[in-house]
């Protein structure tokens, strides 16, 4: 199946998650003026938020979402990028998109790359045009907060719409300059089980189908999540940047590519590796959304720890108990770490997990 749903919470609908490995690396950590983009020993930027005394610089580094790779965990990171992330291309207003206006949700977008061949797959997910691209910041983006436990069905649909406004902002310019189209996805937020252009859709799950390019958000998702973070503000923000992550691999090509890999994989363990290395871009893609509206947001200390609190709360390791589970999204460090990653950059290369050694995939 070339284009299975893409979601975030709950195990996959479409296949079982079966037990994995090793560790990878080490967590990168969130201190003031960290070296920015020093390589690690696989070759990946040690992450980091500028500092406040920095000058602001611009460069630097569904299925169901649940992946990470294994290293030490650091919740306490990098406030500074709040304040640093001013400049850097921006207009006298401070932001780079101020004169940009969202289009509609695109109810009859058009159709997405064919992907032919095992060899066109391969190319189009390790040298795909998007990775010559950097991501605009700082991005204006309004938005406020949501209570997810108690907001109504209206009001949440209301809400993660905007929020796709924000991430048409961030990533119109990259996915154009790259040669591709990015019309916008609607969001339907469900109650109970649904019929998608992929099929039916369980609650527990916010999901990105590729068949109809609609985002999917069950009212019921933040059971999934620990008590504490069912109220955090941006959770719910990352939930809808990972799932746009996805609609950025289906609008290059990417996604249906990765899709393709993984059922054509001769191994489970072969194929959960390529599901993995989707999730966990699309994971990287939402930590490159937050970092660009990240000023405008107003985003706190705390904000950032929800995030990484949150990726590791929908990982694999985390929802099965299993601690080496292999599975078809990833480990807590391992989500937790491309998360970071996409916090602490600027450029969509970063994100390449699709080149990334298999350890940095977990």
């Amino acid at each position: 199946m070339w284009q299975p749903q893409q979601g975030f919470g709950g195990q996959p609908s479409w296949q079982p998650a079966p037990p994995q490995g090793p560790a990878y690396g080490q967590q990168p950590t969130w201190r003031p003026a960290p070296p920015q983009n020093t390589p690690n020993q696989f070759g990946y930027p040690s992450a980091g938020y500028p500092s406040l005394q920095q000058p602001p610089r611009r460069g630097g580094a569904g299925k169901l979402i649940l992946a990470a790779v294994g290293i030490v965990v650091l919740l306490g990171f990098g406030i500074a990028i709040i304040n640093a992330l001013a400049g850097g291309g921006s207009t006298a207003g401070g932001y780079v998109n101020e004169t940009y206006t969202p289009p509609e949700p695109n109810l009859n977008p058009p159709p997405l790359p064919k992907i032919t061949t095992y060899d066109q797959a391969n190319q189009t997910v390790t040298s795909n045009a998007i990775y010559g691209q950097t991501v605009p910041q700082p991005v204006k983006c309004d938005v406020s907060s949501i209570d997810l436990t108690t907001a109504s069905q209206d009001e949440l649909e209301t809400y993660m719409t905007s929020i796709v406004g924000c991430l048409m902002a961030v990533w119109h310019d990259p996915v154009a300059q790259a040669g591709y189209e990015l019309p916008r996805p609607p969001v339907i937020v469900y109650s109970k089980p649904i019929t998608s252009g992929c099929g039916k859709l369980e609650t527990e799950n916010a999901v990105y189908c590729g068949a109809d390019q609609k985002i999917y958000y069950a009212t019921d998702l933040p059971s999934i999540l620990p008590p504490d973070l069912r109220k955090a503000r941006f959770v719910v923000e990352m939930v809808m940047a990972h799932e746009f992550g996805h609609a950025i691999q289906a609008r290059t090509g990417i996604l249906v590519s990765f899709n393709g890999l993984e059922a054509n994989a001769s191994t489970k363990a072969a194929a959960n590796e390529w599901s993995r290395r989707g999730e966990q871009q699309a994971d990287c893609f939402a930590g490159l959304f937050i970092r660009a509206v990240s000023k405008s947001a107003g985003l706190t200390q705390a904000d950032l720890d929800n995030v990484a609190a949150t990726a590791r709360a929908v990982a694999d390791d985390t929802l099965s108990g299993k601690s080496n589970i292999d599975g078809n999204h990833g480990l807590a460090d391992s989500r937790q770490y491309w998360t970071q990653l996409g916090l602490a950059s600027t450029t969509v290369k970063a994100c390449n997990t699709f080149v990334a050694p298999p350890e940095a995939v977990r």
